[in-house]
């Protein structure tokens, strides 16, 4: 259940490449968020997403109508739904994204190295994208408008996120400098409830609660990327506000908040759950600066 949760879970704005991506007679070369060198011979024409983020990505970036494979995950935009589907994004078929002829391939951190190195034996470039903050999503965008030949849109969108961004944070940043460190507000984003699974140091979801102003509880706990607390270390740590994603039903949310060894946590107590889209809140692309937005006004609300 926790994986089928995950699953379901600088200068970005300039036109020229940067340091990691180079032009070479006939194509160009990149780095990949996984330190892999990419060499890509020709503007890619058909494109497959192993990733709903990504599908995210490329339809933002103007490129939906070169999608022509992507998850049974991806859901959004809702032309995404209508595209040939290759299997989950952790668990994709060779074959099936074989059969659709790709020029290049996106991948996320979720799939592994044999599958890479098998597209790779069919000549099908593969890069892949796995963002750990609202920087590393502008980056990864202009990264694929730069593979694609979409520098122009890519550009365009990075500096309007680039923009939200700058703003938000000034806003949450003159907050909290208001706010002194102890009664700061502590945030529990919660990926599941059972265990207690939370977005820790060095995750986008991280990254978020603290340009909105939160301290991240995970954080705290000395969780790195995802992982799980304890109900223990949670009330030790008392966040004042609980984030659930809406992959966890009503039920569940309910479970949370009568659970007797929860009952002293502030957030429990004064009633501060909020349920945020799983879509929105669990997917580093595009519109995980619109969670940022949503998570700056739960934290100014409750403060």
């Amino acid at each position: 259940m926790i994986c089928a949760v995950l699953l379901a879970t600088l200068g970005a704005g300039c036109t020229q490449l940067s340091s990691n991506q180079t032009t070479q007679s006939g194509g160009i070369t990149v780095t990949d968020d996984a330190g892999r060198t990419v060499t890509i011979a020709q503007t890619p024409n058909r494109i497959v997403s192993l990733a709903p983020s990504i599908t995210e990505d490329l339809f933002a970036l103007g490129l939906g109508d070169k999608v022509v494979g992507d998850t049974t995950y991806d859901n959004y935009p809702p032309a995404a739904v209508n595209i040939t589907k290759v299997g989950g994004f952790s668990t994709p078929n060779i074959e099936k994204i074989v059969s659709l002829k790709p020029d290049i391939v996106f991948a996320s951190s979720l799939n592994n190295d044999t599958l890479l190195s098998t597209l790779s034996s069919y000549g099908i470039p593969t890069v892949v994208l796995d963002p750990h903050s609202l920087t590393g999503i502008l980056n990864d965008l202009s990264l694929i408008g730069n593979v694609t030949a979409s520098i122009g849109n890519s550009s365009a969108l990075v500096a309007n996120l680039t923009q939200r961004l700058n703003k938000s944070t000034a806003t949450s940043t003159a907050t909290s400098t208001a706010t002194s460190n102890a009664t700061q507000t502590r945030v529990l984003y919660l990926v599941w409830n059972d265990p207690i699974m939370s977005a820790g140091a060095d995750t986008f979801e991280g990254d978020i609660i603290a340009r909105a102003g939160g301290i991240n509880v995970a954080k705290l706990a000395n969780v790195n990327g995802y992982g799980t607390m304890s109900k223990e270390s949670v009330v030790a740590l008392n966040p004042s506000i609980i984030i659930a994603n809406s992959a966890m039903n009503s039920t569940v949310i309910e479970q949370i908040k009568s659970d007797p060894a929860l009952t002293t946590v502030d957030a429990i107590k004064n009633a501060k759950v909020f349920v945020l889209n799983s879509d929105v809140i669990s997917r580093p692309g595009p519109r995980a600066f619109d969670a940022m937005d949503q998570i700056i006004k739960i934290i100014n609300q409750a403060s």
